[in-house]
């Protein structure tokens, strides 16, 4: 079996999100690819392949899109949409000096031998695009007001201007529409702006022609600026990154150049550009970017620094203990930029409904025109056919494909903006009908801070009692064997047969002794004989050769916050639930104190599975059951749920694998903002849906009646490109996130 690879590249060239939903179709069904994820917003294309001998996969994916987008261009690299547009006659020479082209277009043919191609023709091509759309404007005015004289001659002139006019405003259109046309791709809006417009003029419609053409450019530019800014504004990840680090020499150099265990030095003001260990220096770190806390960090020598914070004091020694594609800051880039690739199913059902929706209203088009003229005696021919130019107009799905995906994009970017990482906009709508929400207790609702409250020995010295336990617990990583290894002993033992029992505790021999540490459940499954501690918090119980030598209590505060959180998801009709390895009477504790609806105590892992499965199970239909663990040891619970959620996974490799969406910090009023924004994400997505059908309704129904004349292909202009703009600034106030901090 052939191995399936991953590749990621950039397109540009693609200027309609309709179009880039036929790209992503095509790709989809080409042989080499089993699946390709398009992201209009971001101008990048995931892709999973399977390779083959002398295929060039780049030069694959091209030719595949070609096909159905002859303007558009694939590339490993970056690339800007001027690249593509301005550069296609570009004549130098790459392999002597740098070109700002990078080698992407095949036409670039200058010779660096004795200056650097700036492509200065960008500039030169925006301003000649300005003056050509200034000339066709003038040209207009020229016209209409010619096309006023009652003269036949001026008359004829006026014609001919308008037609110079509208070549002027509108030959990218038709050029583009042609191409697609060559290429066997008929339905899309340029097809549709062509026909209407053109038939406009066939049936003497001359100004409002050009008038289509003219109010359809100026859309389009407000929209692609809106998009812009928008873009620009849910990618504030990027501020994270850091080009450059400066070793302990001095010397600068390119951050994918620094190795392990290299020195570096940050200076105040500077962002960190790779995790590391502070070696030398004390200061402050701004971690807000990464985590959403406002509050500086001050850290000294020993202490871990992650890329991305800002150091905000004094100059600091970093001994480097990742290289850059491993560092926190590439890793949280490549979260957010791979959760465009995970659609929901709103955004598959808006792309599958595209690809239909334009032949199907074609197909309207010409039944109106035909019924409208063969069949009612008040409609003439041209009535007819405007009426079918106007619907022709008003029908791209434009407004749709690209308010939808950009809505989740900007939902998974505001979360980010404080330390919250979701994968998906899948995982946003999922959140956004939760239903149930199972808390994991230790370092979830509680601070995971152990420490130890009580010792209780039988028929032993308590010092001998912590020589045998600490000698166990060191080589436990659970908290509360930490906690218990903070304390101190005079001598320790030689352990062997060490086996950790996940959920009871630890078995193993000393002194050729069998030796228990664990819970009560540990101390049962032996038939051990003990007087069980019923003191609120974690007990941990010593056996030694078949008799109980003692127990430790072992206490954990609730967090602050869990109280507002579990009130705030009292109000919002969620229910909440406990799920704990911990005690009965310690969960029950925690779950009077935050008032949680249900609540589970002294469950090994599969019982929490069994309790989280009842509840997916007896869910209402159309909601969700999210779990929310510390990432320690829930991963199979993660798993499970609709919704896993990691907190405090910074860090913590084995939580950002295994969640759906990662709380960076350990401060879980997070969740709280991030369900808010998905709800009112999915507010934002009911407001764009319900707005843009009902105008293009109202705009097709008053096209097909033919109220407005001629001018109705004016209401169908306002109908696609204006929508669509509406719609894109609505989405924006997904990003106003103050309004969450409440």
């Amino acid at each position: 079996m052939k191995e399936v690879k991953n590749i990621e590249v950039f397109f540009s060239g693609i200027d309609c999100p309709n179009c880039a939903a036929k790209v992503e179709h095509a790709l989809n069904k080409a042989d080499l690819i089993s699946n390709a994820s398009l992201n209009f917003v971001t101008k990048k294309i995931y892709i999973e392949y399977i390779e083959k001998d002398n295929t060039d996969i780049i030069e694959y994916i091209n030719n595949v899109a070609k096909k159905v987008e002859p303007d558009v261009i694939i590339s490993k690299d970056e690339l800007k949409e001027e690249d593509h547009h301005d550069h296609e006659h570009c004549h130098h020479n790459h392999e002597h000096h740098n070109c700002e082209c990078q080698g992407h277009h095949e036409y670039c043919h200058h010779d660096h031998e004795y200056h650097d191609c700036k492509c200065h023709h960008k500039h030169h091509n925006k301003n000649k695009k300005h003056f050509i759309f200034l000339c066709g404007i003038i040209v207009l005015i020229i016209a209409f007001v010619l096309s006023l004289i009652n003269n036949t001659v001026i008359n004829y002139l006026s014609k001919g201007l308008f037609i110079i006019s509208y070549i002027l405003f509108a030959y990218k259109i038709i050029i583009k529409s042609i191409k697609n046309i060559s290429k066997g791709n008929i339905f899309d809006e340029n097809f549709l702006m062509m026909v209407a417009s053109i038939g406009a003029i066939i049936i003497n419609e001359m100004l409002e022609a050009n008038l289509v053409v003219l109010l359809y450019s100026i859309g389009e530019y407000y929209q692609n600026k809106a998009l812009d800014k928008s873009t620009a504004e849910i990618a504030s990840l990027n501020k994270l990154k850091v080009e450059n680090a400066t070793l302990s020499t001095g010397e600068v150099v390119a951050i994918k150049d620094v190795k392990i265990n290299d020195l570096i030095i940050v200076k105040v003001g500077e962002r960190i550009p790779l995790d590391g260990v502070i070696e030398e220096g004390t200061t402050s770190l701004d971690m807000k970017i990464l985590t959403g806390e406002s509050i500086p960090c001050d850290v000294t020598v020993g202490d871990e620094v992650l890329s991305g914070c800002i150091n905000l004091n004094n100059v600091i020694k970093v001994k480097v203990t990742k290289e850059h594609h491993e560092s926190t800051t590439a890793k949280i880039i490549k979260l957010v930029e791979a959760a465009s690739s995970k659609k929901s199913k709103t955004e598959e059902f808006i792309t599958k409904f595209a690809r239909v929706y334009t032949p199907v209203v074609f197909i309207l088009a010409i039944l109106v025109f035909i019924v409208e003229w063969l069949f009612i005696d008040s409609y003439t021919i041209f009535d007819a056919l405007n009426n079918c130019f106007v619907f022709l107009v008003a029908s791209c799905p434009c407004a749709l494909v690209i308010s939808i995906p950009l809505a989740f994009y900007a939902a998974i970017g505001s979360c980010s903006s404080f330390g919250v990482l979701v994968k998906g906009g899948n995982y946003v709508e999922a959140i956004s009908k939760v239903s149930t929400i199972c808390f994991d207790k230790t370092g979830t609702l509680t601070k995971g801070n152990f420490k130890v409250d009580s010792i209780e020995t039988y028929n032993i010295s308590k010092d001998e009692f912590l020589n045998i336990l600490i000698s166990v617990e060191k080589y436990s990583n659970h908290p509360i064997a930490k906690a218990i290894c903070t304390l101190s002993c005079t001598k320790q033992y030689e352990v062997y047969n060490i086996i950790e029992l996940a959920g009871f505790g630890i078995e193993c021999i000393i002194d050729n002794k069998k030796v228990y540490v664990g819970n009560n459940k540990l101390m049962d499954k032996y038939n051990l004989s003990y007087n069980k501690n019923n003191n609120i918090g974690s007990v941990v119980y010593l056996a030694f050769d078949g008799k109980i030598l003692g127990s430790v209590n072992i206490i954990d505060e609730i967090k602050e916050e869990s109280f507002e959180i579990a009130n705030s998801l009292s109000k919002m009709n969620i229910k909440t639930v406990l799920l704990t390895g911990d005690k009965k009477i310690t969960a029950d504790y925690v779950a009077e104190k935050l008032k949680i609806n249900k609540v589970y105590g002294e469950l090994l892992p599969e019982d929490k599975l069994k309790h989280l499965e009842n509840e997916i199970n007896n869910k209402k239909n159309d909601t969700t059951v999210v779990y929310v663990g510390d990432g320690i040891n829930d991963t199979p619970a993660l798993k499970l749920a609709d919704v896993g959620i990691a907190i405090s996974g910074l860090g913590n490799d084995e939580a950002v694998e295994t969640s759906d969406i990662v709380l960076l910090s350990n401060n879980m009023n997070s969740l709280i903002n991030t369900i808010k924004i998905a709800k009112f994400t999915k507010k934002i997505l009911i407001q764009n849906i319900v707005f843009s059908l009902v105008v293009k309704f109202i705009a097709l129904v008053i096209g097909t009646i033919g109220i407005l004349g001629s001018y109705g292909m004016l209401l169908g202009v306002l109908a696609d490109v204006g929508v669509c703009l509406v719609t894109i600034l609505n989405t924006l106030r997904i990003l106003k996130k103050e309004k969450y901090h409440g």
